[in-house]
Formats: C-alpha cells, sequence, structure tokens
C-alpha cells in the first residue's frame, strides 16, 4: 500500500468518526429531551465519569495509549454540553 493509499484509509476514517459523532450527538438530544422533561440539570457528573471510564477500557482493549480514551471522552462530553447549552 502506498502513501495516497493509506491517507485515503485516514480520510475514510475521519469521515466514519464525525457520523459517529454526529449519531451520538443525536443520542445527546434525546437525553437531553428527557433532561428537560423531568427537569434535569445538563450536567451529570457521575455519568460524566463512567463515560470516561468507559472510554479509557475500550482504548485499553484495543492497546490505545493510556489516558487518552479519557480525553476523547472529555472532548466529546464537551460537545454534547455545547449542543445542550445552544438549544
Amino acid at each position: 500500500m502506498g502513501l495516497e493509499e493509506a491517507r485515503e484509509e485516514i480520510d475514510e476514517a475521519n469521515r466514519k468518526i464525525v457520523n459517529d459523532v454526529r449519531e451520538r450527538m443525536d443520542a445527546v438530544l434525546k437525553v437531553m429531551d428527557h433532561k428537560e422533561r423531568d427537569n434535569i440539570e445538563i450536567r451529570d457528573r457521575e455519568r460524566e465519569e463512567e463515560v470516561k471510564k468507559q472510554f479509557e477500557d475500550l482504548f485499553e482493549k484495543k492497546n490505545l495509549p493510556e489516558g487518552r480514551g479519557e480525553e476523547l471522552a472529555e472532548v466529546l462530553i464537551e460537545t454534547a454540553v455545547d449542543i445542550q447549552k445552544e438549544i
């Protein structure tokens, strides 16, 4: 495989990641509807910690760098909070 083919694989993976993030944010909007209906705060620190742990575990299983799963989870959580605040 040449350099350009490898870069095309990366570009395709990037598109998949963005699509998955969009799907995740769509699910966030559904959660937001429930929170609004039940008058629950946007942030749930306990759930955020669960998500960070989940990502750490998933990264570990895939032999990805320690700590990066939590960082990715934090980016996704903050993105979800931003979306909820905009609405």
